[in-house]
């Protein structure tokens, strides 16, 4: 856990992002023409967790891409470098291989125009675990701000208070605060880092005239004529199926029933028919003759 002074400047971190909103409106912005991104001697009141107070000048540099464009990463480095008077910040007592040196800053900032959220950003770095002998001079790690501009502009990047504690490898052991350091603001504003926001040149046409290959004509190649295949719908008809016919009449009448084809069975009966006219005529006249000879 942190300790309370640690603690306290987290929770009022709120409180300093409306007085930073503020004066955005009343005049931070203009302030932007002054910032340099060359390490800078800022004044540092720093507090040990002992409670014993003392003013350091200690470099503070702060880099970023030199020419960044809209809608892409831009990450700038924040770096904590040794003090020049007094000796610098040292380590009060021996440190094992078993802490880490912990960065805990707050870094503002601001925009002309709002390009990236202006705010009072909250910052850590982990440095490797490692033996520090007592009264060494301590190096933080690195800070590393993040931002994404929207639109072409500029961005300043102003280091602001910070604080180093170590931190155990067990994460079940405590925190142990070492400093807490309180910056002057007017030196703040000189030590900020400016980065230009450039439109990006990837969608511009270029000027320079481009050479065109020549390309060798191709030899007309004969082309195939494609086939046409014609389909024609074909309607079937009824198939006329041949009847044989009646070649042969026969004798005495056509083939309707009755005459020639009746056979002799029919002129039989003619036959008798006729004999008994015949013979009827026969008997009538042998009749008539005896009826005479009577009389």
């Amino acid at each position: 856990m942190l300790k309370s002074k640690t603690r306290r400047r987290v929770m009022a971190k709120t409180a300093a992002i409306g007085a930073v909103g503020a004066g955005l409106i009343f005049g931070a912005v203009p302030a932007l023409a002054s910032m340099a991104a060359a390490p800078v001697p800022v004044t540092y009141t720093c507090e040990t967790e002992a409670g014993v107070s003392a003013t350091y000048k200690i470099q503070m540099e702060l880099t970023g891409p030199t020419a960044p464009v809209p809608s892409s990463t831009v990450v700038a480095t924040w770096k904590i470098g040794p003090s020049a008077s007094p000796s610098g910040l040292t380590a009060p007592s021996a440190i094992p291989n078993t802490e880490k040196l912990v960065a805990d800053a707050d870094v503002l900032i601001t925009s002309s125009p709002t390009i990236v959220p202006s705010e009072l950003r909250s910052v850590a770095a982990t440095g490797a675990a490692a033996s520090i002998s007592q009264g060494a001079t301590l190096q933080p790690p690195n800070l590393l701000i993040t931002m994404t501009p929207t639109a072409t502009g500029v961005i300043a990047v102003q280091p602001d208070n910070f604080s180093l504690y170590l931190a155990p490898t067990n994460a079940s052991d405590t925190d142990g605060e070492l400093y807490e350091c309180t910056v002057a603001t007017a030196e703040a504003s000189a030590a900020a880092l400016r980065i230009t926001v450039k439109p990006s040149t990837s969608s511009s046409s270029s000027t320079t005239p481009s050479s065109t290959p020549t390309t060798p004509t191709p030899t007309p190649t004969p082309s195939v004529k494609p086939t046409v295949t014609v389909f024609e719908t074909v309607t079937a008809r009824a198939t006329r199926t041949r009847t044989g016919q009646i070649d042969k009449t026969p004798d005495g009448g056509a083939s309707t029933g009755g005459g020639g084809d009746a056979g002799p069975d029919a002129r039989v009966i003619m036959l008798a028919g006729a004999l008994m006219v015949g013979g009827a005529a026969i008997g009538g006249l042998a009749l008539r003759r005896r009826t005479a000879a009577r009389g």
